[in-house]
């Protein structure tokens, strides 16, 4: 089985593919949003959609979950920015429950921290994107690209961007390149702008 979820074209029931990879998209949802009620909001009307949906016409049934996931989540974070800008007061995301078996712990990755979620929210939301998916989730670029909709090269400055803010917004030398949660990251950022 692939590290990203099941392959492409995997054949199985929808329900028992959309449960292969609800974590994942609970993932996504959440470091977008900074909130488990409304990442299990997005997570559930992306269920919908996948059971009405043809499956002859998904490919690849990961892909389109993500594309599902990530965009429906950018679209309730513009709503949620928006009101956001008439509210006193300071926004705080919602922390996620990972202890003994939470059933909404991030897949292959570790959980995103408060104090990231805080910073998360000061990015453009395709950058944002970009970022949980390629750091958060290990998703390659083309993938990156084709969720967000963007060719190769903008979704690799999508990425290297958003690494940028958040080294500024840590006061952290971007040469010091640690992941957020802390660990040395593998050294991707020359691929950054490399040809998809």
């Amino acid at each position: 089985m692939s590290p990203h979820g099941p392959l492409a074209g995997a054949r199985g029931r929808p329900e028992d593919t959309f449960e292969r990879q609800r974590p994942r998209l609970l993932a996504i949802a959440y470091g977008m949003l900074g909130s488990v009620t409304q990442a299990e909001g997005v997570v559930r009307c992306v269920r919908l959609r996948w059971l009405a949906t043809d499956h002859a016409l998904a490919a690849d049934a990961r892909v389109y979950l993500t594309t599902a996931t990530t965009r429906l989540s950018i679209s309730l974070a513009q709503t949620v920015r928006s009101r956001r800008e008439s509210y006193i007061g300071p926004w705080l995301p919602e922390p996620l429950d990972t202890g003994d078996d939470a059933g909404t712990g991030a897949v292959h990755s570790e959980p995103v921290e408060f104090n990231v979620l805080l910073m998360l929210e000061r990015l453009a939301l395709a950058e944002r994107a970009a970022f949980v998916l390629r750091d958060r989730l290990a998703s390659p670029y083309p993938e990156i690209a084709a969720v967000l909709g963007v060719d190769g090269a903008h979704a690799r400055h999508l990425v290297h961007s958003a690494r940028q803010h958040l080294a500024t917004d840590r006061g952290a030398d971007p040469e010091r390149r640690e992941d957020t949660a802390g660990r040395p990251r593998e050294d991707d950022d020359a691929e950054d702008y490399e040809a998809a």
